[in-house]
This record gives structure tokens, sequence and C-alpha cells, in this order.
């Protein structure tokens, strides 16, 4: 029997992290189903938009008295606080980067065989991570929907469908050295190169 589900609707404007699951699929587990996916950061004032729809969908699927089974905490929420434990590295405690008590996260996914579309500028081009980025803000297109299981209990959960880079941001994780302006050093022209380099042997050749 299908649970309830929303119908797709895009975000609020939102700090894209996680961003390199939106581009190939992985398994939270060994052996586990591959699955698209990545972090949205918001700001606090834009969680009662998604808290209506996340509302309805607990209403079409549990009734009037789902609300009160999600308040008291038996149902579980999609909303995890910017300075909670799920915000915070494992190991150090420290809050990952993007994250703060001026925030909330979702997590959202797909599944393999329907891996989001990912625009920037070109609506008919999917973009590369090079563009489209840990960091960039957006938008995406998502939905809510109402899941049971027999060891975790009931919640709801959003899947993604797309997302469109709007505003570019400072990265977020992973990108040092990939910037060549920051670390490519300006050389000046020194002439042909010597003969030494010419031999094939390329420049190994200037140690033989």
């Amino acid at each position: 029997m299908a649970m309830a589900r929303s119908e797709p609707f895009k975000t609020p404007l939102c700090r894209l992290s996680y961003a390199q699951s939106l581009y190939k699929p992985r398994s939270q587990q060994e052996g586990g189903k591959l699955k698209y996916g990545c972090t949205l950061i918001f700001d606090l004032k834009e969680r009662a938009e998604l808290e209506k729809i996340v509302a309805k969908v607990i209403t079409d699927e549990w009734g009037p008295k789902g609300l009160e089974k999600a308040k008291a905490g038996l149902i579980k929420s999609p909303f995890l606080a910017g300075d909670g434990k799920e915000a915070r590295n494992k190991t150090t405690g420290d809050l990952h980067p993007g994250m703060g008590a001026d925030k909330f996260f979702i997590r959202v996914q797909a599944n393999e065989d329907r891996p989001p579309w990912i625009r920037w500028k070109d609506p008919n081009l999917q973009e590369t991570e090079t563009n489209v980025y840990s960091g960039c803000h957006g938008k995406a297109v998502i939905n809510a929907f109402a899941w049971e299981h027999p060891q975790n209990g009931c919640g709801i959960s959003f899947g993604i469908e797309g997302f469109q880079k709007l505003q570019d941001g400072e990265r977020l994780g992973g990108s040092s050295g990939q910037d060549p302006e920051k670390w490519v050093e300006v050389l000046e022209d020194a002439g042909e190169a010597p003969p030494e380099t010419k031999t094939g042997a390329g420049a190994s050749g200037l140690f033989g």
C-alpha cells in the first residue's frame, strides 16, 4: 500500500552541502541500496513553509492525531537543527561548515534509477560539480513522503527531483587545492626549453 506523499514543490532559497552525492549515488551502509542525495541548509525563517507541507503529509497518512504523534516525537521529523548533534563532527564535536544556531537542514534522496537534474543558467544543460558545488545557493524541487519501518518506526523524509544554482557561495569543505588561481605561480618566460628536455625523456632529462 502506497503511503502519503506530497506533490513536488520548490523550496525556499537554501545552501547546498554534500553535493558530491547528487552526481554519484552512494550507499549509507555496506551492501545497501545506492541513492543520490545531498543536504540542504536553510535559514530558520524558512522552516514554517516546509512544515506546512510536512503537516499535510502526516494528516493524510495518520489522520488528525498524527500531528499529536509528531509533536510527541513518535513520528521522526525530517528537520535537523543547525547546531544539533547531526550538524557536528562526530569526532571533534565542531559544527560542520555552513551550520549554526540560526539554521536548520534537511537530507534529501533519490533512487539510483531516478538521478536528479542539476541546473544553473541553461534549463537544458545537466551541470557538473565544478559549477554546482557544496556551498552554492539555490532552490531544489523536492517532495515529502511518509514511511514506516519495522525497526525504525515511522517518519517523514524528503525526495529530490532537482536543484538549480542561483548564487555562488564559499565552498564547503574538500575544495583545498581545486582552485588553480590560488596556488599556481606566475612564471616569467625563460625562452626555449633546455636541449636536455628535447630528447623524448621529458623533464627527467634534466636529471640524467
